[in-house]
Formats: structure tokens, C-alpha cells, sequence
């Protein structure tokens, strides 16, 4: 039986995406793999590098936080696998509490550091006396505060709620209404079909001189390749150097971007592959 590895425990966002993204990609409808929870990113993605499980099922990126800089900065380290999905899922944050209660009586806030900051003005306005304890996933918040008697609060999914018997005290306390993460399904092996709708994920490392991100954008701009995100990321290794993280259109082994890999090359540009795969269609956006 295949595995697949998400961020857990149950009832996390991970897992409720990874169920939508199943329903949605008919490859797995006929043989599910086995769902396995981790408890941190890094955990998960090494555990694939490692060939423990056949995927894994990350987000990578929020419309209102941004990147998430752990899956990033675990991709850029890892040698051996690959992105071959992306699936966008609309993200409703939830206030949970054992028992219903006044806002003004909550002591503490638990949650995923992504939560809390999505969060934020709602926080500011309404919970400005609570303490925000930060956890590794927004299940792990839920099952915390199931556990205890006392006037503590978790953010997360409405199925948290169901699955530790939480009374839902506030819904959609998220502070930009069309909220969203694009989660990327990731494997030892390259996907090796193109959709003619494809996008590249590509690490690049650059020397830290005046014009060298000007140059490497430049190579994509003549040969017309659209740019649909690129993030910088320390690099780790010394304080204001930097590595980028660009997702461009197309499918690697087209042309045009072999060439733009053969320019960066011949540059002493470095450049990691993440992947190539099918951009999520729109009718997987579901809000």
C-alpha cells in the first residue's frame, strides 16, 4: 500500500485539504494510499526524501501570510524529491473553546504560527488580553485544549471542532475573507506528464553582486516566460546572502526554459529543479 504524509494530528487544515485534493485527482481514486500524519514540515518532507512514504502533502504558501518559510527552506535542502501537484484550498479559521464562553474571559490562544497571523486583527480587536501560544499545527491547538478545564481558546478548522468535541465560539475570524493556501503534493520522482497548463519551481542561488538577480530575471524576460512568483529566502550560510524561489510557466523540458537553464548555467548560476507540474485548475478553487 502507498503513503502519503501530511501535518497532523487529525483534524488539521493538511488533512482536510488532502482529502478534497484526493476526491479531486482521479491517479488516486482507484488505489488511496495510507494517510500518515507527522508532526512538524520538516519531519514530513524528510521522511519522503528518505523514501518512507511515496508522498508527501505540504502547504507552501497563504494569500494573506505569504510563504510558509519552513516548507521552503526544507525543499531547498532536500536532494531527492520533486513537486508533482499543487492544490489551492480555501482556509476558514475557526475560535474554539471547550464551552461557550464571553471573548473577554479567554486567557489563551493556541494555534498554528499561519493561523495566529491570519488572525491577527480579529485578535487586536477582540482578544487583546490573551496570551497567543504558538504550536506546530492547529490540530495539535484543538486536542491541547480539549484536555483541560480552563478558559483557553484554539484557531482552526471547523473539523477540529468536531473531532475533539469543541463548541465552535466564533467562525470565520480570519482578517482577509477570501483566504487561501496552495498546498504541493511532493515525491521522489519527477512528474513526467505535461497538461500543456504547467508550471516549474525552480531554487536559484546567485552570488551576492550588484545586477546578478537582474541578470537571472532577465533570461526568463527575453525568451518570454512569465514569472508567477519568486521569494527570496536566507541562505543560511552568512548574514544578507540570499537564495530565490521562482515558480515560472511551462514544463521544464520545453525549450525555452532548457535554454534559461543553460544561460544560468554557463553563468556559474546555480539552479535547484523543485518541480514542474500541473497548475491547479480553477475549478479546484473552491471558496
Amino acid at each position: 500500500m502507498k503513503k502519503m504524509g501530511f501535518l497532523g494530528p487529525k483534524g488539521s487544515f493538511s488533512e482536510e485539504a488532502i482529502h478534497l485534493f484526493l476526491a479531486t485527482h482521479s491517479e488516486f481514486k482507484e488505489t488511496l494510499p495510507t494517510l500518515i500524519p507527522f508532526p512538524t514540515i520538516p519531519r514530513l518532507l524528510l521522511a519522503c526524501n528518505d523514501m518512507e512514504i511515496d508522498w508527501a502533502f505540504v502547504p507552501l504558501e497563504n494569500s494573506t501570510e505569504g510563504q510558509v518559510g519552513v516548507t521552503m527552506d526544507t525543499l531547498g535542502q532536500t536532494e531527492h524529491i520533486f513537486i508533482t501537484h499543487e492544490f489551492v484550498h480555501p482556509i476558514d479559521q475557526c475560535l474554539l473553546t471547550q464551552e461557550p464562553m464571553p471573548l473577554e474571559q479567554i486567557e489563551r490562544v493556541y494555534s498554528h504560527e499561519q493561523a495566529i497571523g491570519q488572525c491577527r486583527d480579529f485578535l487586536d480587536k477582540h482578544l487583546p488580553q490573551a496570551e497567543q501560544i504558538l504550536c506546530l499545527s492547529t490540530a495539535e491547538a484543538a486536542h491541547k485544549i480539549s484536555s483541560v478545564r480552563e478558559n483557553w481558546a484554539a484557531i482552526g478548522p471547523r473539523r477540529a471542532a468536531h473531532l475533539y468535541n469543541l463548541h465552535l465560539l466564533n467562525e470565520r475570524i480570519q482578517d482577509v475573507m477570501l483566504n487561501a493556501t496552495r498546498f504541493v503534493l511532493v515525491s521522489p520522482q519527477l512528474a513526467d506528464m505535461s497538461n500543456g497548463e504547467d508550471k516549474t519551481s525552480l531554487l536559484v542561488i546567485s552570488e551576492n553582486t550588484s545586477g546578478s538577480l537582474y541578470r537571472i530575471l532577465g533570461e526568463f524576460s527575453k525568451r518570454h516566460i512569465n514569472l508567477s512568483r519568486i521569494e527570496s529566502r536566507p541562505s543560511k550560510r552568512k548574514l544578507g546572502e540570499y537564495v530565490f524561489f521562482i515558480d515560472v510557466d511551462g514544463y521544464v523540458f520545453a525549450p525555452p526554459i532548457q535554454d534559461v537553464l543553460w544561460a544560468l548555467k554557463e553563468a556559474n548560476i546555480s539552479v535547484k529543479l523543485l518541480g514542474s507540474y500541473p497548475k491547479a485548475l480553477p475549478d479546484e478553487v473552491i471558496f
